[in-house]
C-alpha cells in the first residue's frame, strides 16, 4: 500500500473556486488498506470532497468505494478521430473567437452544461456549477485555450468549440501532433440545425492545418445529444470510466 500522500492530491483551483477543499484520488483502483489510507489522509488534511476517476469493469474497486461511502455521479466517456476523419462541408459561417464575444459565449456556457458531474451532485451549488463553465469559456477565449472557434447566426455567437494542442512527445510522437477538445456548446435555441457539425469540421480544418493528425474529447455519458453528433463526425469511443465524490463535510458535525 502506498502512503497516503501518493494517494491524494489537492486541487487548488477547484477548491478556491468552489470555496471547499477539494482533492482527487491518485490511483485507480482500490483495495481495503488502501482505499481507508487514502480517506484517511482526506481527514487529517480537512478535505471537503474527494474524486475518484476508476474503470466500470473494475468490481472489486466499486464494492471498494460503495462500502467507503462514495457516491457514483457521472460516466466519462473519451472519444477520438484521425485528422483526416473530421474533415466536412461547412455549411455556416464559423471564426476563430474574440474578446468581444465573451459575453454571449458566458451566456451559452452559464447553461449549456448541465449534463456533468457537478450538476449530478447536488452538494455542488448549481449556479456555482453553472459559473465554472462560463469561466472555463472566458478562460479559454483569454488564452488557456490554443483556440475557440464561434458560430455566428446573424453576427451573433451561438456556439464554440475550445482547442487544445498536446505537447509532441519528442520519442513517440513522429507523425505529427494530437489535440483535444475542451468545451463543446450549443446555445439551446440553435440545436438541431447544424451548428454543432459545422463547429466540428471547422475544428477539424483548423488542426489539420497545424499538423494534427489525431484529435480526442471527454463528454459526459448522459449527453446522449453530444455523443451522437461525435459518432457521425467521425469519432470512436476509445475508454470509459466513472466519476464518483466521497463527501466529508457531514463527519465533522
Amino acid at each position: 500500500m502506498a502512503g497516503g500522500s501518493a494517494l491524494c492530491e489537492a486541487l487548488p483551483w477547484d477548491s478556491r473556486f468552489f470555496g471547499l477543499s477539494i482533492a482527487r484520488a491518485v490511483p485507480s483502483r482500490l483495495d481495503a488498506p488502501t482505499r481507508d489510507a487514502m480517506l484517511e489522509w482526506c481527514r487529517s488534511h480537512g478535505t471537503d470532497c474527494l474524486y475518484f476517476l476508476g474503470a466500470p469493469d473494475d468490481t472489486a474497486t466499486i464494492q471498494q468505494l460503495d462500502a467507503g461511502g462514495f457516491q457514483l455521479v457521472g460516466v466519462r466517456v473519451t472519444l477520438a478521430r484521425s485528422a483526416a476523419a473530421g474533415r466536412g462541408d461547412v455549411g455556416g459561417h464559423v471564426r476563430p473567437a474574440a474578446a468581444r464575444d465573451i459575453p454571449a459565449l458566458r451566456d451559452i456556457a452559464s447553461s449549456a452544461h448541465r449534463d456533468t458531474r457537478f450538476h449530478a451532485d447536488s452538494r455542488f451549488d448549481a449556479a456555482r456549477s453553472d459559473e465554472l463553465y462560463a469561466t472555463w469559456i472566458e478562460n479559454s477565449v483569454r488564452g488557456y485555450a490554443d483556440q475557440v472557434l464561434v458560430a455566428e447566426r446573424d453576427d451573433t455567437p451561438v456556439g464554440y468549440v475550445t482547442l487544445h494542442l498536446e505537447a509532441p512527445d519528442a520519442e513517440t510522437d513522429t507523425a505529427g501532433r494530437l489535440a483535444r477538445i475542451g468545451l463543446f456548446a450549443v446555445h439551446a435555441r440553435y440545436r438541431n440545425q447544424g451548428i454543432g457539425r459545422d463547429l466540428l469540421r471547422s475544428a477539424a480544418d483548423t488542426l489539420a492545418s497545424a499538423g494534427v493528425t489525431g484529435t480526442s474529447v471527454v463528454t459526459a455519458g448522459r449527453n446522449v445529444a453530444a455523443l451522437r453528433l461525435y459518432k457521425s463526425e467521425g469519432f470512436n469511443t476509445i475508454d470509459v470510466a466513472l466519476w464518483y465524490h466521497r463527501w466529508f463535510r457531514d463527519e465533522r458535525r
